[in-house]
């Protein structure tokens, strides 16, 4: 009885028992089930349901997994579109779903995406900084796809937009549309220093001549941008090399716009140490130049002066003193044994070979009584031509007619030479600026980098000449800079701020655009003997230069130059009277040579 009912009651709770160990079972087992059936589910909903893989595309969106991402939005897309949506209609989600490619590191995919997206109408109606961001991003997956052309001509565009932004430094902190897209631009460095080996330049091997002309074009333009960077120069070499390339390998090197890229490619070689390439540009270059204007031009000045830099630094100073010896006879043949002797007085007086900047300050009440309206001289000026802005000094030469050897006059005469050689257009953007109006410019844009402190400008002696090209400041790049370069000496302009001066605050006063009048005969001498690109020391020290020239001595290769030492020879002082001191203080030691070498008279400032 008793076993009985112990079997009774152990089988009633072994089948309970059994009982409770199958339901979790069970469980499992259906939720199971439940899960595969809406993953099959699921998984054929975002396959043939646009709804379905577009909410999965922008789920992984939101979570960051973008690259997980560009897959769902490609399915989501294709059935969109089999639905009848346009791509009108698309636009927003192709632009996402390209961005989403770009994080999979599908950059032709992510380009094409873009530019259809950016085709539409839809895109029209973006704002310039929508629009400026996605072209950016479509630049970007050009250069990274291997499309160099593609992007090259995105951001050349951005350079024109950029107008005078991309001209000078401050564009980096600035608000404007026209500085984003510099900022734009100037960003894009480091992948083009990674896109383009500097020392095997791309070479194009699609398109037609007039594309890879094109291309050209746009490398030379960017190019020029990059070189006058700090952080620059490798991607400036890359492009700048790729464009001398191509257009030697289309154009011949004797071309003038295969020689144009000599200018900038030449002096970023030598700052990147690669001094044998630059001697082989700077050849080519004087051997295409002496076949167009004859082995005597002393048009040729130019390119020896590069050439013989170069020796210098390799330590050929031999071949160096030869180049310059060379050019010497050129000037002589061309200008005559007694070329130099000019009337030194006379130029100190009006004030014409003055040095200006932040170390030789101009009182505010300093201005010039001989101001003419540059248009009654067939100057073309990008404002009224009524404004004082509009006007220079005449600044006639006293042995000569004054209506035809004046400063508008030979003015208009490069403007002339340069727009015919170049085909561009060029105009006066600014002459003559007083003290005030220079104080109250700067004071309104003077954080844009290219405005100068007032009392340090050269604008205010009414014998500088702001140039602009097609509307905005010019740029090495332009074809008229190199026009400028060879001949300005010959009309008596000098480039008053070349690359890495510090004659005014800021970190790059490089400006290609501003020309400064010191009369024919300084310029000729600056080209023929004056210290390379140091325009400012060497009007401090011109007596001591015109006086040793017009004695027959220059300086020699290797040598000190005894002009720009801190103690200028007695004859060179022998015509003046008082010593012209700078008006700033004096604090650094690297900073000395352009500051110490006027001790010669100032003239009276003109009432």
């Amino acid at each position: 009885m008793i076993k009985l009912l112990l079997s009774e009651v152990w089988g009633t709770e072994g089948t309970i028992v059994a009982m409770a160990f199958r339901s979790p079972i069970y469980l499992a087992g259906a939720f199971l089930l439940l899960a595969i059936g809406f993953s099959i589910y699921f998984n054929v909903a975002v396959r043939v349901d646009s709804s379905a893989a577009k909410f999965r595309f922008e789920q992984l969106m939101n979570e960051g997994a973008q690259a997980r991402a560009a897959r769902h939005g490609v399915r989501a897309l294709s059935l969109l579109r089999n639905e009848g949506h346009t791509s009108d209609e698309l636009a927003p989600l192709m632009l996402d779903v390209a961005d989403a490619k770009t994080a999979r590191r599908h950059f032709e995919d992510a380009a094409s995406l873009y530019r259809d997206a950016l085709g539409t109408k839809t895109a029209q109606s973006f704002t310039a900084r929508e629009r400026l961001r996605y072209e950016d991003k479509l630049a970007r997956a050009s250069l990274w796809s291997g499309d160099i052309e593609a992007s090259v001509a995105i951001y050349a565009s951005f350079l024109e937009l950029a107008g005078d932004d991309a001209a000078r430094g401050g564009f980096e902190t600035g608000k404007s549309i026209s500085a984003q897209y510099a900022k734009a631009v100037a960003n894009a460095a480091p992948l083009f220093t990674a896109a383009l080996n500097h020392a095997h330049p791309y070479q194009p091997t699609t398109g037609t001549r007039e594309t890879q002309l094109a291309a050209a074009n746009n490398m030379a333009s960017l190019g020029a941008f990059f070189a006058t960077r700090e952080d620059g120069n490798y991607a400036a070499a890359g492009l700048l090399s790729s464009a001398y390339f191509i257009r030697s390998k289309l154009q011949g090197i004797e071309h003038q716009d295969t020689v144009q890229l000599t200018l900038m490619l030449g002096p970023v070689y030598a700052k990147m140490g690669r001094l044998d390439d630059a001697e082989k540009l700077y050849l080519k270059a004087f051997h295409a130049q002496e076949q167009l204007k004859g082995a005597n031009s002393p048009d040729l000045s130019l390119y020896i002066r590069l050439l013989s830099s170069v020796y210098e630094q390799q330590g050929r100073l031999t071949e160096a003193q030869a180049l310059q010896e060379h050019m010497r006879n050129l000037f002589r043949d061309a200008f005559g044994a007694q070329r130099y002797a000019a009337n030194r007085e006379r130029d100190r007086r009006e004030d014409m070979n003055r040095p200006v900047s932040q170390y030789f300050l101009l009182d505010a009440d300093y201005a010039p009584t001989d101001l003419t309206s540059a248009s009654e001289y067939s100057v073309p000026t990008a404002k009224s031509p009524n404004i004082d802005e509009m006007k220079l000094r005449l600044a006639p030469d006293p042995e000569s007619d004054p209506r035809e050897a004046n400063l508008p006059a030979r003015l208009a005469q490069l403007i002339s030479l340069c727009r015919s050689e170049s085909g561009e257009r060029l105009s006066l953007r600014s002459g003559y600026r007083s003290y005030k109006t220079q104080y109250g410019l700067y004071e309104r844009i003077g954080s844009l980098g290219t405005v100068t402190p007032p009392g340090m400008s050269e604008h205010q002696t009414g014998l500088a000449a702001d140039i602009n090209v097609n509307g905005r400041f010019m740029r090495q790049s332009d074809r008229s800079y190199q026009c400028f370069e060879e001949n300005a000496y010959r009309f008596g302009f000098i480039l008053s701020y070349p690359p890495n001066n510090n004659y005014l605050p800021g970190e790059d006063t490089y400006e290609p655009w501003h020309w400064r009048y010191v009369g024919v005969s300084t310029a000729r001498l600056y080209r023929e003997a004056g210290p390379q690109h140091k325009p400012q020391e060497f009007l401090a020290a011109l007596p001591c230069y015109q006086e040793r020239a017009a004695n027959g001595i220059f300086p020699n290769v290797g040598e000190e130059d005894i002009c720009l030492s801190s103690k200028p020879q007695r004859t060179a002082m022998a015509t003046e009277k008082d010593a012209m001191q700078p008006d700033a203080e004096m604090s650094q030691e690297d900073d000395k040579s352009a500051r110490i070498l006027n001790k010669l008279p100032a003239a009276p400032s003109p009432r």
